[in-house]
């Protein structure tokens, strides 16, 4: 079975499979790129490249006004697969074959960003994802600004889903809600010598997380926005103020 047979199996259309492999290739790259690689019509391919970015598959980023959009680790097609949960086991079976040769077209075509933007609810489970793949047991999460978000009821089903990985793994975090959003999420409750909270007064129009040399704005609107900066130097100073922050935290 082909790559392509492998995507479109799993619910990619043609042309979805066309803009993600030309990404793969491409790196970071504008649409015009996008659209000379795959041949296809420029209306299709900013469809299909908001498809893509609506599945967690693609993000972009914003330089000197015009976006570069880049495909995300092809990891995220496992995730993607467990989101569908129709005959996961013979497609994990099968992205897992095709994995190999995706990473190798992603770096023989990767360039470092600063700075990505997730759009959704999908793009969302791709950076919180990307946080708990990347921590180990032991390690620490920072967070400040937690609030219920526009879509409160959403809001509370992600982080309690978020906290119980988190848990599972042994990842530990300190967290700094809003005073509204007191007791919003109780699964952290369950586990007092993993998750430290407090809270303050201010109300904070986005919430921040700070892990490993990563730092994230998250924007719980009804249609949330997440942006990831990746940089040991910014990372290590919002670690400094979350520090200043939760001495002034109340619990």
């Amino acid at each position: 079975m082909t790559v392509e047979t492998t995507l479109e199996e799993i619910g990619l259309s043609k042309n979805e499979i066309k803009i993600y492999l030309a990404l793969l290739k491409l790196g970071s790259t504008r649409t015009g790129a996008v659209i000379k690689e795959t041949n296809i019509h420029t209306s299709k391919v900013y469809d299909g490249l908001q498809r893509l970015i609506e599945k967690g598959l693609v993000s972009y980023v914003v330089i000197a006004n015009t976006k570069h959009f880049k495909a995300v680790n092809p990891e995220r097609l496992l995730d993607f697969l467990e989101d569908k949960r129709k005959n996961i086991s013979a497609q994990e079976e099968e992205i897992n074959k095709i994995l190999p040769e995706l990473k190798l077209q992603q770096e023989l075509g990767i360039e470092e960003t600063e700075a990505e933007i997730f759009k959704g609810w999908k793009g969302m489970e791709t950076v919180y994802s990307m946080l708990r793949k990347t921590l180990k047991k032991g390690d620490m999460n920072y967070a400040f600004g937690a609030s219920k978000g526009e879509d409160e009821e959403r809001v509370r089903a992600f982080f309690t889903r978020h906290l119980t990985f988190l848990a599972e793994k042994g990842i530990k975090q300190k967290i700094i809600y809003n005073e509204e959003a007191r007791g919003n999420i109780p699964e952290q409750l369950k586990h007092p010598s993993l998750f430290q909270v407090r809270h303050m007064v201010q109300t904070t129009p986005s919430e921040i997380n700070v892990w490993a040399d990563h730092v994230m704005i998250v924007i719980l609107t009804k249609n949330p926005t997440v942006i990831l900066v990746k940089n040991k130097k910014v990372a290590d100073s919002f670690r400094n103020y979350f520090d200043m922050m939760w001495k002034l935290a109340k619990p």
